[in-house]
């Protein structure tokens, strides 16, 4: 069942998310879901005593006591695959907003006019999230969500899986990187080295000859690749937001 949380302190604006929220998903044909509603952010954390099992979570930003960049501190914490939307009648806080990986920001006077957009790619991820691949590891037969792998790379013949858990694993197995990148371009998988192909879902930047994870990570891209690497992710980036 799709988990959805809605968390705003005005009580008109959070019955209209919820509106909004059931009527795009009768549109999607998705008709088994759950959507909780809360009043402050206050409140959502303490109900959900630090386990978030939300699939997505609107969250309003300007809200007393703890504001919803607060609270998406908390959720990041323990749980990186929720998806969040950030709502607020002000975009000062955007960058910020994205910082926490969001999936979009919303202005409350234009909820009508932006919200068919966000859910559009609200169903996108989710499917991406959903979508799985089983491998023969040296490790032994693994399904892994595609979501979840954060890049792969190619050494002395092995490729080695590097996958978000509740801590970071890897799996290996014998095989070329050409036929794993075959299979999962359609993933927004980028290709920046010979030895690396990386899931755009956890790029941070790409700059100096290198591409940086979320986690700090930064893996080498040659210089006669740099320019058509950072063509691609800009262009991958423009269809993911």
């Amino acid at each position: 069942m799709l988990k959805i949380a809605v968390c705003d302190d005005e009580k008109y604006c959070g019955e209209k998310i919820v509106s909004l929220l059931e009527e795009s998903l009768d549109k999607y044909g998705i008709s088994i879901y759950g959507i909780d509603t809360y009043l402050s952010g206050r409140e959502f954390v303490e109900k959900n005593d630090k386990s978030y099992e939300y699939d997505v979570i609107f969250l309003d930003i300007n809200m007393p006591d703890i504001n919803g960049l607060e609270v998406a501190k908390k959720i990041r914490e323990v749980s990186p695959d929720v998806l969040l939307v950030f709502i607020t009648a002000f975009i000062d806080f955007a960058l910020e907003g994205y910082k926490m990986e969001a999936v979009r920001y919303l202005l409350k006077d234009m909820l009508d006019e932006m919200f068919p957009e966000c859910m559009e790619i609200l169903i996108r991820k989710l499917s991406l999230q959903a979508k799985k691949i089983r491998y023969n590891f040296i490790e032994g037969e693994v399904e892994l969500a595609v979501d979840r792998i954060r890049y792969i790379e190619s050494n002395m013949h092995k490729l080695i899986f590097n996958v978000l858990g509740k801590k970071q694993v890897q799996y290996r197995l014998y095989g070329k990187l050409d036929d794993i990148e075959l299979e999962l371009l359609k993933y927004d998988f980028l290709r920046v080295h010979k030895s690396f192909l990386v899931n755009v879902k956890y790029i941070t930047e790409i700059v100096n000859y290198k591409v940086y994870l979320n986690d700090g990570v930064a893996l080498p891209i040659p210089r006669e690749r740099y320019q058509k690497v950072k063509e691609r992710y800009y262009e991958i980036k423009g269809d993911m937001i």
